[in-house]
């Protein structure tokens, strides 16, 4: 499997639209981690990251979705989200499904509001 070209974002309309996040190596295509906490912890600092990049903060997130590889994760992601969003979340959708690649449990994409 070849590493896709895609931008980590787009912007139009004031709205900025992440890609997929996830912990892989892109040259590799192999998950960073192979335990859920480090995968979660990664995700949600890259999250901030490509955030700032596109102009936006956390604070403009209007929606997270996340994507789970399994459901025995679901407790895990509700604690790494609280702690990272705190008392103002934003609107959360969360999907357990099977992920592309074999060892990732975690992905998320988010839509925020730039001004």
């Amino acid at each position: 499997m070849s590493a896709p070209a895609f931008a980590p974002f787009g912007v139009g309309g004031g709205v900025v639209v992440s890609a997929g996040i996830a912990a892989l190596d892109p040259a590799t295509l192999t998950p960073l981690f192979d335990d859920f906490d480090a995968q979660a912890r990664w995700v949600l600092a890259r999250l901030d990251m490509v955030l700032g990049e596109a102009g936006a903060a956390r604070e403009d997130l209007l929606r997270v979705e996340c994507f789970l590889a399994d459901r025995q994760w679901f407790g895990a992601w509700n604690a790494h989200y609280a702690e990272h969003f705190g008392t103002t979340p934003p609107a959360r959708t969360t999907v357990v499904c099977g992920l592309p690649v074999d060892g990732l449990l975690i992905e998320v994409q988010v839509i925020a509001s730039i001004t």
